[in-house]
């Protein structure tokens, strides 16, 4: 269990409701799935773009996003 307090239990208890975050998830959802497959090919791209230059840039302050951006020409 974790026992760190921070919004674990929000999430685990069905008791705890949130409405405006079950509105904000299922419009995300709807956007998602009205999105076509390149969309969504895009979309992870610049996903996987983000995640990476963000990960580089907190042990390296000289990445930028452009040089995380020109490495992902290379990406399948």
């Amino acid at each position: 269990m974790n026992n760190n307090g921070f919004g674990t239990r929000m999430f685990k208890d069905p008791s705890v409701k949130r409405p405006e975050l079950d509105a904000l998830i299922a419009r995300a959802k709807e956007a998602y799935n009205a999105m076509t497959p390149e969309q969504k090919k895009e979309m992870h791209r610049q996903q996987r773009i983000s995640w990476v230059y963000g990960n580089l840039a907190l042990s390296n302050p000289s990445i930028t996003r452009e040089m995380v951006e020109k490495a992902a020409e290379d990406w399948p």
